[in-house]
C-alpha cells in the first residue's frame, strides 16, 4: 500500500523539517506534497488525491479548518492530521467535528508526530481492507451464480480432478453451499450446428438455447447448474440436476424442450439422461452421453437413457446400386437421385441397419459415382468442389441422415447443372474467354484456363478451338495485342513497358507476335499514330 502525503503550512522552515526529517519510508509514504497556504493546496489535492494532509491551522490566506471543510464537502476521502499552535479547545473541537485523525501541538516533536502517523496509517489500512471486503461481499451477491456456474463447468470438463477430497475443497475454498449426499442426474440437450437456421447468429442462437433449457429444466433462467459448449459441430447443454428429482419429470422437461427447440427455432434437439452418479462421476458420464449422441445416426429428436444402446443390424456392408444411380445422373434427374438415396436410407433405418459406418460407406459409393461421371465427361471433379461451401457440406455429411441428404442434394445439383454446360460447349468456352480477358497478364497456360472451367486441358482445347477457330494460346495473344495496340496508341510508356504489362515476359517475343498479328512492329504501328 503506497500512501501520498500532503503539508500544509505558511512556515517554510517548519515544512521543510517535517519532510526531510519524517521517515515517510517507515510508513509506506513514498510520495511527499508541500503547499504554503489553501488556494495552492487545493491544486495540489484535485491533481494528486494524497492519502493523508499534515496541516497548520491559522495560516494567512484560509485557516486549516477552512481546509478541512472544503475537503470533506467535496468528498476527498484523506485522513486530517492538525499541527498547530494553539491548544483552543474550540479550535481542537472544530477539528474533531470535521473527522480529524489527530491533533499535535507545536513545536515539532519527530516522535509525537510519527506515533500520529504510525496510528492514522494503521487506520487507513484498516479501512482499506474493509472496504474491500465489502466490495467482495457485493460482487459475491452479484457473481454467486457465475462462481458456481464456474465450479459445475470445472467439474464437468475435469479442470478440477475428480477425487472427492479435491471437490470437498474446491467446494470450501470457493465458499459454495451444495447438497451432493443425493447425486446428480445429468442432462445432455443436442443440436447439430447444420440444423440452425441461417437467420440465427451463433451467439444469439447459444444465447436462446441456454435460457431456453434452464427455463424447461429448471423453471427459472439461473444458469448456475446449467452449462453450454460446443464439440464435433455440435451445440451441446448440460444440466446438473439433484438425484432427489423425480426421473419421470425430467423426462416430461425434456421432451418439452425438445417440442419448443421445434416449434420455436425450427431445429432438431435431442436429450440423454444420465443414470443417478456421484459427483466425481459427471465427467466421465458427460463423455458417455456424447459417445451416444455420435453413435445416433437415425434417432435424433428423441429422449434416451444412458443405459440405452444404439445396436445395429449391420453383419451385412451395403452398397447403393451403381447402374441405377449413374443412368439417373446420365438422364439428369435430379429429384429421382435425391429421391432414390432418400429412400434407401430410409430403408436401412427402418430395418435398423443405418449405423455410422454404413453411413459413410454410402457416402464413399455415391462420391465415387458423381466423380466417375465427371471424369468421363473430362471435368475436374476436386476443382468443381474445391468451395468452401461442398469443403463444409462434405464434412459434416456423416453427421446425421439430414445432413448426408443435404450434401448428397447439394452434389447432386451441381454435378448435373456442370455436365449440361459442358454439353452447350459454347457457355463454357465463353467463361473460358472470360478468365482470359480477366487475367491475361499473367503468365497463363492452356492448364490455367482449363482449371478455371474445372475441365481437362485436352478437352478444353478441343472445343476451344472448334468453337473459335483458335487454340487457347493463339486466342490469348490476340487479345494480349489487342491490349496493346490501345496502350501504344492512347499512352507514352515504352515498348518494353507495354510488353511487361501485357503479359509478355521479352520484348522481342511481344514484338514478333505483334509483328505476326499486326504485319507490323510495334515501334511502326505507333508511329502512325504519333
Amino acid at each position: 500500500m503506497k500512501l501520498k502525503c500532503l503539508l500544509i503550512d505558511d512556515d517554510i522552515p517548519t515544512v521543510e523539517v517535517m519532510r526531510d526529517f519524517i521517515s515517510w519510508h517507515t510508513f509506506g509514504i513514498n510520495s511527499i506534497l508541500t503547499a504554503h497556504n489553501i488556494t495552492d493546496a487545493k491544486i495540489l489535492l484535485e491533481a494528486n488525491k494524497p492519502d493523508i494532509i499534515i496541516c497548520d491551522i491559522e495560516m494567512p490566506k484560509g485557516s486549516g479548518l477552512d481546509m478541512i471543510k472544503w475537503v470533506r464537502e467535496n468528498h476527498y476521502d484523506c485522513a486530517f492530521i492538525f499541527f498547530s499552535c494553539h491548544e483552543n479547545f474550540e479550535f481542537a473541537s472544530t477539528a474533531i467535528s470535521f473527522n480529524t485523525d489527530a491533533y499535535l501541538i507545536k513545536p515539532f516533536d519527530k516522535s509525537k508526530v510519527e506515533s500520529a502517523l504510525s496510528k492514522t496509517v494503521n487506520s487507513l489500512r484498516t479501512k482499506n481492507q474493509l472496504q474491500e471486503y465489502s466490495q467482495f461481499g457485493v460482487s459475491w451477491l452479484k457473481n454467486k451464480a457465475f462462481v458456481e456456474q464456474s465450479f459445475w463447468r470445472d467439474i464437468l470438463f475435469a479442470r478440477i480432478s475428480p477425487r472427492l477430497d479435491l471437490i470437498h475443497g474446491e467446494i470450501r475454498k470457493r465458499d459454495l453451499s451444495l447438497e451432493l449426499e443425493y447425486g446428480n442426474f445429468l442432462v445432455l440437450a443436442s443440436i447439430g450446428k447444420t440444423e440452425i437456421e441461417d437467420s440465427w447468429e451463433e451467439s444469439t442462437f447459444i444465447y436462446a438455447f441456454l435460457n431456453l433449457t434452464s427455463e424447461m429444466m429448471l423453471d427459472n433462467l439461473n444458469p448456475s447448474h446449467v452449462i453450454n459448449y460446443q464439440q464435433h459441430d455440435r451445440y451441446y447443454i448440460a444440466t446438473i440436476l439433484r438425484g432427489n428429482s423425480s426421473l419421470e419429470e425430467i423426462t416430461t422437461r425434456c421432451r418439452q424442450l425438445i417440442r419448443y427447440c421445434r416449434d420455436y427455432f425450427h431445429c432438431t434437439a435431442t436429450c440423454y439422461i444420465s443414470e443417478k452418479v456421484a459427483i466425481d462421476m459427471l465427467t466421465a458420464t458427460r463423455t458417455t452421453l456424447e459417445v451416444m449422441d455420435r453413435k445416433n445416426i437415425i434417432f435424433k429428436g428423441k429422449v434416451h437413457y444412458q443405459e440405452d444402446r444404439f445396436d445395429y443390424a449391420t453383419n451385412e456392408s451395403y452398397t447403393l446400386d451403381v447402374n441405377v444411380f449413374e443412368q439417373l445422373f446420365i438422364e439428369g434427374e435430379k429429384v429421382q437421385i435425391v429421391n432414390k438415396l432418400k429412400k434407401d436410407l430410409e430403408m436401412l433405418a427402418d430395418s435398423n441397419k443405418l449405423d455410422a459406418n454404413t453411413l459413410h460407406s454410402i457416402k464413399q459409393d455415391f462420391m465415387q459415382i458423381v466423380y466417375s461421371i465427371l471424369y468421363k465427361n473430362k471435368i475436374l471433379a476436386h476443382r468443381l468442389f474445391s468451395d468452401k461451401i461442398s469443403e463444409t457440406l462434405l464434412q459434416k455429411s456423416e453427421h446425421s441422415v439430414m445432413d448426408m441428404m443435404k450434401w448428397a442434394a447439394f452434389v447432386t445439383n451441381k454435378t448435373i447443372d456442370y455436365l449440361r454446360e459442358v454439353k452447350q460447349s459454347e457457355s463454357v468456352v465463353e467463361k473460358a474467354k472470360t478468365f482470359i480477358h480477366n487475367n491475361y497478364f499473367q503468365d497463363l497456360n492452356r492448364e490455367d484456363v482449363a482449371s478455371s472451367v474445372f475441365l481437362s486441358p485436352d478437352y478444353l482445347s478441343k472445343i476451344f478451338k472448334s468453337d473459335t477457330g483458335l487454340s487457347i494460346k493463339d486466342y490469348l495473344n490476340e487479345h494480349r495485342i489487342l491490349i496493346a495496340k490501345e496502350l501504344l496508341i492512347q499512352g507514352n510508356e515504352s515498348i518494353g513497358t507495354v510488353a511487361t504489362e501485357i503479359g509478355f515476359d521479352s520484348i522481342s517475343y511481344f514484338s514478333t507476335v505483334f509483328k505476326k498479328i499486326t504485319g507490323e512492329t510495334p515501334n511502326a504501328f505507333r508511329a502512325k499514330f504519333k
